[in-house]
């Protein structure tokens, strides 16, 4: 599997995590849904603190992820959740080697 998976947890200011999630999907789910080198993406809600959230993306190859990372799109909504943030989110890039439910 040459697949490249990327999972980013975030902390948003107090109460503001549901807002960072309506600027994933105005900014970025549709682009992820029509990306066919991007099979897999989940962005999540943590149980266990109401500002945190986690998304996981898996990419058919590194490149994908690397093009969508420098796209002019990416960066407005990184602008747009800029300041609903609380920290830097923390990124962990690593290769799949077995997964259900993916091709």
């Amino acid at each position: 599997m040459s697949d490249t998976m990327i999972i980013i947890t975030g902390t948003t200011h107090p109460g503001m995590r549901d807002r960072v999630h309506e600027k994933f999907v105005e900014h970025l789910a549709a682009r992820a849904e029509a990306n066919p080198a991007q099979p897999v993406v989940v962005w999540a809600a943590d149980d266990s603190d109401p500002d945190r959230f986690h998304l996981v993306e898996i990419y058919t190859d590194r490149a994908a992820l690397e093009q969508n990372a420098q796209a002019d799109w990416f960066r407005n909504y990184m602008t747009a959740t800029f300041t609903l943030m609380a920290s830097e989110p923390t990124v962990a890039m690593s290769s799949p080697r077995w997964t259900k439910g993916v091709r």
